[in-house]
């Protein structure tokens, strides 16, 4: 890489730590076993048919999984959740991960409870671009709360959101 590339990729990694973002949990199921992982990379894409995108790493140990299942949920995390994303960040690994939430079975995919909200989806396609997989996932079903109070992710931390005009 040269000189400017490695520069362009510093500034690129600064600018994104000022993108504040919902932190969610990614989970799937395959032959049996629960994976799942913390992620910000995560988008809607269309309404008709409700879709999502994730981003995933292609080393990430959830990546063949969810390509082999076909099927991921996206648990959007409420503040209550702070703990969790240690654990879905690399802390724990496999199994370990689901010993701590409270996880239900929809879809026959890992779905955290009390989630600020969840959605279940099929993998429509699949492109890579560097070093992720980008999923788009054409959504199955959706589970939500009532109280709105989404986990932040900003400059590296969790922080909790700011009401508009208080």
């Amino acid at each position: 890489m040269s000189e400017q590339q490695e520069q362009l990729a510093t500034h690129f990694k600064q600018a994104m730590r000022r993108l504040t973002s919902t932190i969610s949990l990614i989970t799937t199921r395959h032959a049996g076993i629960p994976y799942g992982m913390a992620a910000t990379a995560v988008q809607s894409v269309t309404a008709d048919p409700a879709t999502l995108l994730v981003c995933i790493n292609t080393s990430a140990s959830i990546r063949d999984a969810l390509r082999e299942s076909g099927r991921f949920a996206v648990n959007l995390l409420h503040l209550s959740h702070v703990d969790l994303v240690p654990a879905f960040s690399g802390l724990l690994k496999g199994e370990e991960r689901f010993a701590h939430g409270d996880w239900r079975e929809i879809e026959d995919m890992p779905v955290l409870a009390d989630s600020q909200a969840t959605l279940v989806c099929e993998v429509e396609s699949v492109t890579t671009i560097g070093s992720h997989d980008v999923f788009f996932g054409r959504v199955i079903w959706v589970g939500m709360r009532d109280d709105i109070s989404p986990l932040l992710y900003e400059n590296g931390q969790c922080v909790r959101s700011n009401a508009i005009g208080a």
